[in-house]
């Protein structure tokens, strides 16, 4: 059996607003000290960081969100921050602007997430881990033009 290649995991999460701009964030399901985060997970083996998104929104709230390329928003390398962990690379795609007859729809992964609400971009910023705040920069409801950002440690590994 050979290792596994070197390379990086993906993941893929969905930046989804309502008509506010308020964005909608999830709470896994690890505890009250566990920081909210994006809908979205890892990007599987054979999957496109796009049908990942779709996936997991589908998966995570239950929701069939009409996600498509044009929709990606940004592109990061992040740096490992431990020796058991690699670098990874993170896509993502601005989803839709819900209504609020669209959220009566939402119904959670519970094994994976606990709770879902609305932030507006500053409590966003305070409750969302910080690597994942500092992606959701400029207009969140029009992805325009990807950004491509590199998350570097100051003495990493």
């Amino acid at each position: 059996m050979h290792p596994p290649a070197p390379g990086h995991p993906v993941t893929a999460s969905v930046l989804i607003t309502n008509s506010s701009d308020d964005l909608l964030i999830v709470h896994p399901n690890k505890g009250d000290a566990a920081p909210w985060q994006l809908p979205g997970g890892i990007v599987e083996q054979g999957e496109s960081p796009l049908d990942a998104a779709r996936r997991e929104s589908r998966e995570e709230l239950g929701l069939n969100l009409d996600i498509q390329v044009f929709d990606l928003f940004a592109i990061e390398w992040l740096q490992a921050t431990r020796e058991d962990s690699r670098d990874r690379l993170a896509f993502l795609f601005a989803g839709p602007v819900l209504e609020p007859e669209d959220t009566v729809l939402i119904t959670l992964q519970h094994d994976e997430l606990d709770a879902w609400r609305w932030a507006d971009r500053t409590e966003a910023k305070t409750m969302l881990h910080p690597a994942i705040a500092a992606r959701i920069v400029g207009p969140l409801q029009t992805p325009g033009s990807p950004v491509y950002r590199e998350t570097r440690h100051e003495g990493a590994l």
